[in-house]
């Protein structure tokens, strides 16, 4: 499935110079992702050696966004102790995709030794972005409720993600760590904490999310003002949490929790990462990177560490990330 704009664009039948309502185009261009994906998902490669526990009601509404999954290495037995936690936000624009779509990556990284925790959570089709993080914090209770009878051990927390589910990484854990951010996203303080956040291709940058066509296009500036638009929701600009929304907005400083960041030059979004290193690096944030040139991977395209979890340098990255996590736990 081609995420080329132009592709789909043409395939939905809008034309350059034309007026669109860039809300829909967004609607319309992830729909169409969504179901190429959905077409090409069977010629995935299958992880061994874990086990997963799904679609549980963690709001209890039993609403398809509020459910998530539970992955652990297949002869887990929580009788004989925890392991240490990854949480998992995925990716999508903000607009697509579930826990489910990367249960191969999920199931992979169970598989090394990991209790694993994915959720769903509204999409910015019928939620404002505070609604998302609301969403995501209420998953994250029910973890901090429920996890550590399940062999989740909550001292040693992991968040990661991709995309945009990179950018919800980062800001639930800016959000965790504010009493400003707490009641500015009206979300009520984790009952542990986070010791490690871990970004695939992340969009962090919520002012430049030319992430449909390039800046100085009128597609890449309708759909970036659309993005906000639905990020903000019916209060626009008054929206408490506007100003509070990027990384460079919000990650604090040096207590920071350590930043793993996975990425290549073929990523169409790569700007993005250079962004947050910025962030990191003015705030004085420690982090460590994995990244390809394109001479080392023409094919290492947006997420791949995550659609392929079985490439070679997938594998490098994510276990990369797996040994950065117990290296920070040991510090």
């Amino acid at each position: 499935m081609t995420n080329d704009l132009n592709t789909i664009a043409n395939g939905l039948g809008y034309k350059k110079g034309v007026f669109m309502d860039y809300r829909q185009f967004l609607i319309d261009y992830w729909d169409a992702i969504d179901k190429g994906n959905a077409e090409d998902y069977h010629n995935g490669v299958d992880p061994k050696g874990f086990r997963a526990e799904k679609h549980i009601a963690y709001l209890g509404d039993y609403d398809d966004a509020h459910l998530l999954n539970l992955y652990y290495p297949e002869d887990f037995d929580p009788s004989r102790g925890k392991l240490p936690t990854v949480i998992y936000i995925h990716g999508g624009g903000w607009m697509y995709g579930s826990v489910d779509i990367s249960e191969r990556y999920l199931g992979y990284l169970a598989s090394q030794g990991f209790a694993v925790m994915g959720m769903n959570y509204r999409l910015l089709q019928r939620a404002n972005l505070q609604e998302e993080i609301y969403d995501i914090f209420s998953a994250m209770h029910w973890l901090g409720r429920y996890g550590s009878e399940r062999g989740f051990d909550l001292n040693k927390v992991l968040v990661c993600g991709d995309s945009a589910g990179g950018h919800l990484s980062l800001l639930a854990t800016s959000v965790s760590m504010s009493e400003e951010l707490l009641r500015i996203y009206g979300v009520k303080a984790l009952p542990y904490r986070i010791t490690a956040v871990s970004v695939s291709s992340p969009v962090t940058e919520t002012s430049k999310l030319f992430i449909t066509d390039g800046e100085a296009t009128d597609t890449g500036i309708g759909t970036a003002r659309a993005y906000l638009d639905m990020m903000l929701g019916k209060q626009g600009t008054d929206a408490p949490w506007n100003g509070h929304m990027s990384a460079s907005e919000t990650i604090p400083g040096p207590e920071f929790p350590p930043v793993y960041i996975i990425d290549s030059e073929m990523d169409s979004l790569k700007e993005h990462t250079g962004y947050l290193i910025d962030t990191l690096e003015q705030k004085g944030c420690r982090y460590e990177k994995i990244y390809w040139s394109r001479e080392e991977g023409i094919h290492l395209l947006h997420v791949f560490n995550v659609s392929h979890w079985e490439w070679k340098e997938s594998l490098e990255a994510n276990n990369g990330m797996l040994d950065f996590f117990k290296r920070v736990n040991e510090t």
